[in-house]
């Protein structure tokens, strides 16, 4: 090739013809070059970018954005427009690897409205991060508030993608309902249970236990289809957990951590079934631990399990604070007067004894009760008046400012039920700080009451002297035995 035909090679526009498949993997064709398809692909799902020669280096998306950041200049538009195709749904920028100075890959599963994300902030922690979950509206209240998201159907994503090769973390928060007391807790039943043993297991194996062992040849589809035979078959994307741990473990060493949070009603043999999972797929310890957000300075009630786990060496943090955060009460919290009840369900009925049935109210006085989506019907008992938006999500922990709803207030497709409903699935920040946190072991107890203050504007939040934090008691599942 002449000089002249190099130069005019270099600067043409780079046009994908076609995708398809090939001896090397998958393959995108471009224009042909003196009578040569350029062929340039991923070799396979697990490896990097290859290209046949220098020339097709050039005109590579990939490659020619990798140039242009090694020569310190911006990606061309059409080039990153087209690594966006490529990478879909993901960002095109995780096609290429990290370089020094980038933030580090966390995927979020099931992200919600942005619980997890406000506890990586309060942290001071910077990540590249992409949410995923199914609602638009909780999408767009987290994208308002800064965090990126992708509405889309978690179980159709492979997580073998191979814009996923330098993922370090993944956050999971699976819907709560099949296990919850306040949802039809059909996860509970036994064939739910036999059917949800049966897809953790077939993880492990599909996964070939993170590449331990041969794979099954079941794919992620297949796993996944098993959940139909539950009754509720939302119960199964507890499954997930495995399912985008193990998957991202194939990309190789990258991976470092994953986090899940769940109802505290889930079941200790699925605990044990997914810590042994990992186990066998080489990672070096899990922990299940359950917290009570008002044990850590938020102003309602909210009792979940957090499940951690690390590949290498020990979690480098705990999550018990060294001395008890201050009780910060619901009244406090609003800048309510001393003395008041919130009725959480109207007038009741009344038994035998002339008492309401199913007692309804509790004192403001102290932390309140677990915010739940029908939350939007409390009220102050001395004078009717109800909790809006952002003062729900003070009580759950978010700055007052969060964005719950849409500017436009004649918006009936972002209702006040909505919303409420958002709030009360969230991860409350300051636990997701704390758990966040001790995973990648970030001081998180002066962070956390920093962030306390800024969401109750100092209220109720004494900050007491810093302890050096114990370590924690082992639990069964942290004795897991590796198994090579």
């Amino acid at each position: 090739m002449t000089d002249a035909q190099t130069a005019e090679r270099s600067t043409e526009p780079i046009r994908i013809t076609g995708l398809g498949t090939g001896p090397g993997g998958l393959v995108h064709l471009l224009p042909d070059h003196d009578d040569t398809t350029a062929r340039c692909g991923f070799t396979d799902w697990h490896s990097y970018v290859t290209c046949v020669d220098w020339f097709e280096e050039r005109t590579c998306p990939v490659c020619l954005a990798d140039l242009a950041l090694d020569l310190g200049a911006e990606i061309p538009a059409d080039i990153l427009a087209e690594l966006d195709e490529m990478a879909a749904p993901w960002p095109g920028r995780w096609l290429l690897h990290p370089r020094e100075g980038d933030r580090e890959r966390v995927v979020g599963v099931f992200d919600g409205a942005g619980g997890w994300n406000e506890g990586l902030a309060a942290l001071g922690a910077r990540y590249d991060a992409v949410g995923l979950d199914l609602s638009g509206d909780a999408c767009a209240t987290a994208e308002r508030a800064g965090h990126r998201r992708i509405v889309i159907d978690v179980t159709l994503l492979d997580p073998e993608h191979p814009a996923l090769r330098w993922t370090v973390g993944v956050i999971l928060s699976p819907p709560c309902p099949p296990w919850s007391t306040a949802g039809k807790r059909a996860g509970l039943t036994a064939q739910s249970l036999q059917v949800l043993a049966a897809m953790l297991h077939a993880a492990g194996e599909t996964a070939g236990h993170g590449g331990y062992r041969e794979r099954s040849g079941a794919t992620w589809v297949e796993v996944r289809a098993m959940a139909a035979d539950m009754p509720d078959p939302e119960a199964g994307l507890v499954a997930e957990v495995l399912i985008w741990a193990l998957g991202l473990q194939l990309h190789g060493e990258t991976l470092r951590w994953v986090a899940m949070e769940q109802s505290a009603n889930l079941p200790e043999e699925v605990r044990e079934a997914v810590s042994l999972e990992l186990a066998l797929a080489g990672w070096s310890q899990q922990q299940w631990v359950e917290l009570d957000a008002a044990d850590y300075g938020v102003a309602t009630h909210r009792r979940r399990v957090f499940f951690m786990a690390v590949r290498s060496g020990r979690i480098p943090g705990s999550v018990r604070p060294g001395t008890p955060f201050a009780e910060q009460t619901l009244a406090d919290a609003l800048g309510w007067a001393a003395g008041e009840r919130v009725n959480t369900r109207g007038v009741r009925g009344v038994n035998a004894n002339g008492r309401p049935k199913g007692g309804n109210t509790f004192s403001a006085d102290r932390a309140g009760w677990c915010l739940t989506g029908r939350s939007r019907t409390w009220y102050r008992e001395s004078d009717g008046y109800r909790l809006t938006e952002a003062e729900a999500g003070q009580l759950v922990g978010f700055l007052p400012s969060y964005p719950w709803r849409a500017p436009d207030p004649e918006s009936r497709k972002d209702s006040r039920t909505s919303a409420f409903q958002r709030i009360g699935d969230v991860v409350c920040p300051p636990v997701g700080a704390v758990v966040l946190g001790a995973l990648t072991g970030r001081p998180w107890r002066r962070p956390v009451e920093d962030y306390l203050g800024r969401v109750y504007g100092g209220a109720g939040t004494p900050a007491p002297a810093e302890v050096p934090q114990q370590r924690p008691r082992r639990t069964p599942a942290d004795l897991v035995a590796l198994a090579a």
